[in-house]
């Protein structure tokens, strides 16, 4: 009777450790796939800055290379907070 309440409990306790690693380890994934969908938009910003002609654009906010750069920069700032949160998570 003793071993049959001592097996339960650390069953439970197993399923318990088990369950707490499972959504770790979801928690991680979804970081991973959000980082890779970012880092192939990333690679198609800079397809698009290379491919944006130079010549006959406007200066000033109305620029498309300059809202390119402005969204580069803010998808690096997006990358960096993801590098943060996988540094939170392993400590």
């Amino acid at each position: 009777m003793v071993f049959d309440v001592l097996s339960f409990l650390v069953g439970v306790a197993a399923g318990g450790v088990t369950g707490a690693l499972a959504m770790i380890l979801h928690g991680l994934e979804k970081t991973a796939d959000l980082q890779e969908r970012l880092r192939l938009v990333t690679q198609e910003v800079g397809r698009m800055k290379d491919s944006t002609p130079t010549s006959g654009t406007t200066e000033g906010a109305d620029d498309p290379r300059v809202r390119i750069d402005e969204l580069r920069q803010e998808l690096d700032e997006i990358h960096e907070e993801i590098r943060r949160m996988y540094k939170r998570s392993s400590n």
